[in-house]
């Protein structure tokens, strides 16, 4: 299953400029007439960064990007993207913060597509998003929009031919507080609205009609990720978290002055200390963060939605587990599962700290096979392509994964 274009390397002395598909990637490379060697940098490390529209443009890293078609501003920090089910509207979900908005194109196919934004001002409006991160979806009808309100814990609905919020789902229910709405995801009906709670580690499931929830499922650490399968049977969570943190004791903010916490670590990572707790030597009581390969650190979660409840049925880690040895050094940090797709026959998930694509049975959750994400081998170890991103063509038959990293 390819992942992306091939990227020819020139071996010459000058400069040389590859754009893919999916990756990009500047190469300087050079040879020396006795023996071969490649250097890869910068293509034009002397070049202040410049933003220019529709053409050619230098990031702060020093990297040059061209992007492919035509280019359309929205608000800042677009982070979620949509298209209608009939493909006539795009709807990018602004996470800020000047402010936090929507936009909404239309006549995509148009040489320049008309663009919207909510709220029209470059001020946060509380009366229409007072919080917005990632997750969007436009319901059957082609109008009817769901934007996830991040911190404000809800889910609000807007009427794209208006543009209008016409009301909200409250997360905020029961014992549930602090609500954090990440990724959503709409059933092919549009009866049903699923998004993932990242401050409580849930999945929840809504009702359209009623706008009310219906359904907490408990999911791993730091729910990201949501894929639906095709038939709607099934909903697959990636967990990108891997410790749980509780409140620390001794912190008194009702004191005069208040005590807020340690000014310094209180342990090192992955230590006896920060697994089981401690007490520090000015008295704070660190809870303990227990196993950093925790089944539900680092995870993906497939649940079953045609059980009554809604019920986990497999909880599958990706990527490498903490202190594998990996080419010849220990592992860290975990493999930070993020982006999800499914079609019938897998689930395609990234491993974003791993440079890993995961390959999930759609049916069992269980872990198939991997695919490791190589620039050239004449890169040697160098890694940090960060795979983020991941879409599958119609046909089934190409994988695309947006490489952050690069």
């Amino acid at each position: 299953m390819p992942f992306a274009p091939r990227i020819p390397l020139a071996k010459t002395l000058s400069h040389g400029f590859a754009v893919g598909r999916v990756l990009v990637l500047t190469l300087l490379l050079s040879a020396c007439a006795t023996e071969e060697r490649y250097t890869a940098g910068l293509p034009e490390p002397q070049l202040a960064a410049e933003r220019m529209p529709g053409g050619r443009t230098v990031i702060p890293n020093g990297r040059i990007v061209q992007p492919m078609g035509r280019t359309v501003e929205v608000a800042p920090h677009p982070y979620g993207l949509t298209l209608s089910p009939d493909g006539s509207t795009l709807v990018t979900a602004n996470s800020g913060v000047q402010p936090f908005s929507i936009s909404i194109l239309r006549g995509l196919q148009d040489a320049n597509p008309s663009i919207t934004q909510i709220p029209e001002s470059y001020a946060t409006d509380e009366g229409v998003l007072a919080a917005v991160f990632m997750g969007l979806a436009v319901a059957p009808d082609n109008t009817t929009l769901y934007v996830g309100g991040g911190q404000e814990g809800r889910v609000v609905r807007f009427d794209l031919d208006r543009g209008v919020r016409t009301g909200d789902i409250d997360l905020n229910t029961d014992a549930w507080e602090h609500s954090y709405v990440g990724d959503l995801r709409l059933s092919a009906d549009g009866r049903r609205l699923y998004a993932v709670d990242q401050t409580n580690f849930r999945l929840v499931i809504a009702d359209t009609e009623t706008m009310e929830v219906t359904h907490s499922i408990s999911v791993g650490r730091y729910p990201f990720g949501l894929a639906l399968s095709p038939d709607g049977t099934r909903a697959y969570v990636a967990n990108v978290g891997q410790f749980e943190y509780g409140i620390m004791g001794g912190v008194a903010l009702d004191a005069d002055p208040p005590r807020l916490g340690t000014t310094f670590p209180p342990t090192d990572y992955a230590s006896p200390e920060a697994t089981e707790g401690t007490v520090t030597d000015d008295g704070y009581i660190v809870p303990p963060l227990g196993d950093p390969n925790d089944e539900r650190a680092h995870s993906v979660y497939t649940i079953d939605l045609t059980a009554e409840p809604p019920a986990v049925i497999a909880r599958a880690k990706t990527g490498y587990l903490v202190g594998a040895e990996i080419e010849g050094i220990p592992a860290v940090g975990g493999s930070s599962p993020n982006s999800l797709v499914a079609t019938d026959d897998v689930v395609v998930v990234t491993s974003g700290t791993n440079d890993l694509v995961t390959l999930l049975d759609p049916r069992t959750g269980a872990v198939q096979s991997e695919i490791p994400l190589r620039l050239d081998p004449r890169l040697g170890g160098l890694r940090g392509l960060i795979p983020f991103g991941v879409a599958v063509d119609p046909s089934g038959d190409r994988l695309y994964v947006a490489a952050a990293g690069i």
